[in-house]
Order: structure tokens, then sequence, then C-alpha cells
């Protein structure tokens, strides 16, 4: 490599840094904001977070990641409790998803991210719900029993990935049976969204120099799942894996 190639590596590694740092000062400040408005207003101005505010400082760190959203979605409400999926091959995936300015609905997370201050005060404005590990069992599945009663007694949407917490790479991981036993419970269509993040502008979880891009979120299904059956539900499982893995080979084909 030449001095000219190493000073030019040395500088977009500098940049990648400061982006990321600013990055996350942005999200501090924005959740800290959208934290006062949850707290002013006694949580009555959550939907207002999702649908407003939170897009906005959303929005504003991926143009400074050097990410532009394409939203090829004609929804972001829906009129009965809903479960939203959607792959998750980046850490970009929850600033993508909040940008669009879904309203009535709850994301999921891994407990695991309770204590990432960054995103602590983004995900208490807009009413995230924090999934034990699968490392405590009967407390995970406790907790899936508590969500459906109050999907149900609340009239509530959920948005959670079908892969769970997981490291971060260009393909499809295992999908997890929770999500898919809670939407089967609570008689919830699932609406199957798929976000196209090319690899050469994924960061993934190292944070690695990424270039710019376009990051594509589109449907690629809603699903009844009110003629389920939980004895059938592996298959079922297994069927939406198989529709995700098709369409990321048909999305990166063409971005190829």
């Amino acid at each position: 490599m030449s001095n000219t190639q190493k000073k030019v590596s040395k500088i977009e590694r500098f940049l990648n840094v400061f982006r990321f740092a600013l990055g996350f000062v942005i999200l501090t400040l924005g959740g800290f904001v959208a934290f006062l408005i949850w707290l002013i207003s006694f949580g009555l101005l959550v939907d207002f977070n999702r649908r407003f505010w939170v897009p906005v400082y959303c929005k504003l760190i991926l143009w400074v990641l050097r990410i532009r959203v394409v939203n090829n979605l004609n929804f972001n409400s829906f009129t009965e409790p809903t479960f939203i999926t959607f792959n998750h091959n980046s850490f970009l995936d929850g600033m993508v998803l909040m940008s669009l300015g879904f309203t009535r609905t709850h994301f999921l997370l891994s407990e695991k991210m309770y204590l990432y201050l960054p995103l602590f005060f983004t995900s208490w404005a807009t009413g995230v719900w924090y999934i034990p590990t699968k490392s405590n069992r009967q407390r995970r599945l406790n907790y899936f029993k508590k969500i459906e009663q109050r999907i149900l007694r609340k009239r509530v949407s959920v948005a959670g990935s079908s892969e769970g917490a997981r490291p971060h790479f260009h393909g499809i991981a295992e999908f997890n049976r929770g999500v898919y036993h809670m939407a089967c419970n609570c008689g919830m269509p699932i609406v199957a969204l798929f976000i196209h993040t090319p690899e050469e502008s994924n960061p993934f979880s190292n944070f690695r120099p990424f270039k710019r891009g376009i990051v594509n979120v589109s449907c690629i299904g809603i699903i009844d799942t009110k003629q389920w059956n939980l004895n059938d539900l592996d298959q079922h499982v297994s069927e939406m894996q198989s529709m995700y893995v098709k369409e990321f080979n048909i999305q990166n084909a063409i971005s190829n």
C-alpha cells in the first residue's frame, strides 16, 4: 500500500469514528428530549414521539452516516393489533425502522440492550418492550404471556426481528419461535418487512468503515395467522424463514 493510500485509509477511519461519535451524541440528546416529552406528558405523547420527534433525529443520524432510506411502504399504522417483523442484518435497522414513524407500535429489544445509554432514553420515550434472553427460559416465557395480555387489552401492534439478538452478518439467521407464538396466540396478522442494506454500506456490529448507500424497506407479505395451529408452529416459522431467504437472494442478485 502506498503512502497516499495509507493516508486516505487513516482519514477514512477517522471520519468513520467521527460520524459514529456524532451519531451517538445525536441519539443521546434526541432521546433525552423525547424522554422529557414522555415524562412531562405522563406518557400521553408516546405516539407523538413515535410519529414525529424520534423519526426526525433518526433520519439525521442516518444522514450523518451517509445512509438514505427509501420507504416503499404505504402505511405507518394499523387498524388491528399487528406483528411487524423484519430481517436484522445491521445495528442500523432500529434507526431505519424508527425513522418510518409507526404509531401504536411497541418495538421488541433484547434486555441485553437495556443499559445501552444512547438508546435508553429513546426506548423509554417510545414504549420499547425488553425481552428476557433465551438463557432465562421461564422468565422469557412469562414475559411473552404478559405482553400477549397487553396486546389484547390495549389493542396495540408489536415490531420485532424474527432473528432476535444475534451477530450481524450478510445473510438470514435462524428464526425464533417466541414472537410467532405470540402472534399466533393473539391472532395477529404478520406484516413481513424486508430491509435491504447493501453489504458495502453495512457497518454490521463492529462499526467498520463503510460506503454511503441506500437502504430499501419494503413489505414482502402479509400473513393471516388466524388459521395457524400451534402444533404446526415450527412449520410456519420455517416457511417464514424460507420467504426471507428467498427475498434476500433476490435483492442481492439485483444489487449485484
